[in-house]
């Protein structure tokens, strides 16, 4: 049985394409995060939608997370599980910074937002 040279480029192109999408799924499977044991990194629990709390999440996200960490533990910034400052010291550390290691965000959040960060903040226990 004689194979024309068109259907053999058909067979191998698709045999390559298939091969191709194999090894992306699998690259991709070894690339994504995995769960890490308790006490590393671990996912926060977001606030019900509508709470100071979810505002307050939603601006750590944005605003805080590339230091503190995505969960919050620690990175270049300290972790916040379990802070046990008062309000009215987390409201100058967020507005003021801190010298050398933390930036000021005054100019970036107002007060509501503030008290919404400290909201967050408040429901990350220990």
């Amino acid at each position: 049985m004689k194979i024309s040279l068109q259907l053999k480029g058909t067979i191998l192109g698709t045999a390559a394409g298939l091969a191709a999408i194999g090894i992306a799924f699998a690259a991709g499977q070894i690339l994504q995060p995995k769960h890490v044991a308790s006490g590393a990194a671990e996912e926060l629990v977001v606030p019900p939608a509508g709470t100071p709390a979810n505002a307050g999440y939603k601006l750590f996200m944005l605003n805080c997370a590339h230091c503190h960490g995505s969960d919050a533990r620690g990175d270049e910034g300290p972790d916040l599980h379990g802070v046990t400052k008062s309000d009215q010291r987390i409201t100058k550390i967020i507005q003021n910074g801190v010298k050398g290691e933390m930036p000021k965000f005054s100019a970036k959040l107002n007060d509501a937002d503030t008290q919404a960060l400290i909201a967050f903040i408040r429901t990350l226990g220990d």
